[in-house]
Order: C-alpha cells, then structure tokens, then sequence
C-alpha cells in the first residue's frame, strides 16, 4: 500500500510559502528574540530551528514514558525500545526515557530479564486481582514521579506511547495503536476495558496530536471517538534487522536444540490470549492429514496472556505426540532463528492495529497465511495469502495447499522479503518527528 500521500506536504510554490510561514511561526512561538533563547524554563517551548533550503527541522527535548518496558517485552514495550533508538539517532531530538521513576538521557533500554525479575513479576501478577484501583494507585504515584523530573530536565514535548497520557503543562504526542477494547471487549479483562472506557475521552482531548500504527486505527479512531482527522498521524512500525533470511546451517543450532529442522514446521508468534485466535489454529492444524501433521509440526512460541488456561489444556491434549509444541516466550535471538527456519507462518488473529509478527515472519523469508481482519490487509498488501479467522475448516485447506506446493511457498516468501524492505524503525522515526512538529505548531498557533 503506498503511504506517500500521509502527511501531504504540497508541491510548487505554494509548499515553500507554507513552509517559509511555518519556520517563521516557529521562530517567533518557540525562540526568545535574544541570541541566548529561553535557556529552557519550564514552559518556554524552546525549539530551535536550523534551515536548509525551506524546511526547517527542530532540536526538541522530548520526554518518553518507557513505562512500559518494566513488564516482561511485548509490542508496545518493543515500540519503545526500537522508536526510542531511531528517535535518538535521527540528530533531531535530545530524548529523555521515564522509566521505573526514573528519567534517564538517550534511548530507552529494555532491562536485563533475571530470575528474580521473573519472581517479582510473577508475584505482581499473582497479587493484582485482589488490589482494589490498581490501575488508578499506580497512575497517581507515576503522575507525580513524571511531573517532578519532566520540570527538573525541561522537557519540551512529551510522548505518551501507551494510550493514556500523564498530565503534563508541555505540548503531547500520544500513541494508540489499536482500539480492540472498543470493538471486541470480551477478549481484554474487564477491569482493562472499565479503565479505558473512562480514561480514553480524556486522552484524546489531552494529547495535541494522536499518532497510531496503520491507517485502519486512523479510520477507527475518526468514527468511534469523532477526532479531528487533521490531529491523526500514521507512522507504520518499523522491523528490527535482526530478522532476515537464513540458511539451514545458520539455524541448526538453534532449531535443533528444540528438536526442529529447518523448513520443517509451522510457525505461530503471539501472546497466547483470546484476541490472537490460537483456538482456530489448533483447530486448523489438527484437520491438516496425519502425514503432514508428522512431517510439519505446529510450533508456537509466545508468553501467556489474559486467559491463557483453556488454550494450554488444549494445547497439553495436541502436544502428546509431538506435532504440537508450545514454547512460552523464547529470546529475540532465539526467535529470530524460528521465525527463518519455518516453512509457513500463519496468524490468525481477531484483530490487530498494526500486527507485527507477520512483518517479522516476511522479513525472514518465509511465506505468510494471515487474517483477513482489520489492520492485517493493509499491512501485508499482496505479499501474504488472507485467511478468515471464524472459518478454520478453509484455513485447513490455505496450509494444505501452500505445504504441499514449494513454487507457490517460494513466490510468497519473494513478495514478503520485498514489502517487509519498506517498514523501517527510520521511516517510523520520520512520521513521527513530523507529529510532533505538528504538536509544537499547534501549541504555537
């Protein structure tokens, strides 16, 4: 799908009037008329420009809540890390992390996993249910740890990219990348949807511009909460390089310790939760022949989520023989090989806003059978075959027939390499410093 028409900047001699209007909008908003500048008070939007030709690109010191990263890494939390990082290197931004209570210069950093962060969180997940206002209890503490270091390190803009933004004097960028809570409640607890339910509003009358992950969450955004469309930004998420083509020799070792070959398996990446539809896979999967159930197991690696019980007794009831293998959350290196060494990843899932595991999957030269729901279209274009995710006894069929026929593998696997090429964490950087000089013009205006 082409994006180029995302943020229309105009052609000819009118896009150089605008832009020759914006830069001198900037100066006068967001410097002092003193050679010195603010100095960056609080308050003082201190966003110096330099120019080249007509376009003018900010320095800005931005605040990232990297609150996120403190449960164990899932997409937002890897949003974080790999946004924080394209951010820090673009030159345009001095970026400061909020994270655990406290704020740290440069990019955010996933912390080290450790057994007793696995006991910390385990105990943390084990005491939840019977917190009363857990959610409001630990906003109230962040708010206050946030507000204190934002106004002690000057930030100028602030980047929510979970949701629901701290309150905050400086202009907000906020990320919402899917409204799954709204469209189907009943794959999110109820306290996380009671939450969102009243905290979202708010949020988005809060943050100046609203970016999301795929033109799909724009659509939805628009309609369900009735924002002004010109707030909303679509930055497409980028793709770690770590995911690439490999060879069967580059992946014995890590496939072979799981008892795996390459090109000898069907892949599935996901928290295992209602929302990803693993129930249609096994059901899928187990109406494939006995003969290519033996010869291409069902692996599916991914951390256990909301309601995982019903789907481990399934998958404890398929695992017996062998031809279904459930490995819990694996590491980036290790699933980097997994995902290169499949013959077919499929993804099922009821609804994305962006869904980055078949990117991943395409990245690594491996074909891709993916829903036909939400934002997934969108994202894999014609590079990967659609499925529906409420008809299993068809995807059945879709596996069959893409295991049994190499050519038609291979053509897949092609178009994936060549579409996952055009998602980077730069060109996701990119759209989303335009978002906030945006954020800053409408402080200013």
């Amino acid at each position: 799908m082409d994006d180029s028409n995302l943020h229309d900047k105009g052609n000819g001699a009118d896009a150089g009037v605008r832009d020759i209007v914006s830069i001198k909008r900037w100066e006068r908003n967001f410097t002092r008329s003193s050679g010195t500048g603010c100095g960056r008070e609080p308050g003082c939007y201190h966003a110096p420009a330099f120019i080249h030709g007509t376009h003018a690109h900010l320095v800005l010191r931005v605040g990232l809540n990297a609150t996120s990263l403190a449960s164990p890494l899932t997409g937002i939390g890897n949003y974080v890390v790999h946004l924080g990082a394209a951010l820090a290197a673009s030159g345009e931004v001095e970026l400061y992390s909020y994270f655990a209570g406290e704020w740290r210069a440069g990019s955010p950093v996933a912390p080290e996993e450790s057994a007793s962060s696995r006991l910390r969180q385990q105990v943390r997940e084990a005491i939840k249910p019977w917190i009363p206002f857990k959610r409001e209890l630990r906003q109230v503490r962040e708010q206050a740890l946030f507000r204190r270091g934002a106004h002690r390190h000057k930030i100028e803009l602030y980047h929510e990219p979970n949701y629901v933004p701290l309150q905050t004097d400086v202009p907000t960028v906020t990320t919402i990348h899917d409204l799954s809570w709204v469209r189907l409640p009943g794959t999110h607890p109820a306290d996380r949807v009671r939450w969102l339910e009243r905290a979202m509003p708010g949020a988005v009358e809060a943050a100046g511009v609203i970016l999301v992950d795929s033109h799909f969450t724009r659509s939805e955004l628009v309609s369900i909460f009735a924002v002004d469309p010109s707030r909303v930004h679509v930055a497409w998420l980028g793709i770690s390089r770590a995911f690439h083509s490999r060879s069967a020799a580059e992946t014995a070792s890590t496939l072979g310790a799981r008892g795996l070959h390459h090109g000898g398996y069907v892949l599935n990446v996901g928290t295992l939760e209602p929302r990803k539809n693993v129930g249609h896979l096994l059901a899928a999967y187990s109406a494939l022949s006995a003969a290519l159930r033996r010869r291409y197991p069902l692996v599916i690696a991914g951390a256990k989520g909301w309601r995982a019980s019903p789907l481990e007794r399934q998958l404890r009831a398929l695992a017996g023989d062998g031809q279904v293998r459930f490995l819990g959350p694996v590491r980036d290196d290790e699933l980097a090989h997994l995902y290169a060494g499949a013959a077919l990843f499929v993804f099922p899932s009821l609804y994305e806003g962006f869904g980055l595991p078949p990117l991943e999957a395409m990245a690594s030269g491996v074909p891709v059978l993916v829903s036909d729901r939400a934002s997934m279209p969108e994202v894999v274009g014609d590079a990967a075959r659609l499925l529906d995710p409420e008809r299993p006894e068809r995807t059945t069929g879709q596996m069959e027939a893409l295991l049994e026929d190499m050519d038609a593998r291979e053509d897949l696997a092609g178009r994936g390499l060549r579409r996952a090429a055009t998602f980077t964490w730069e060109a996701c950087a990119k759209r989303t410093l335009d978002a906030y000089r945006h954020a800053l013009q409408m402080r200013g205006s």
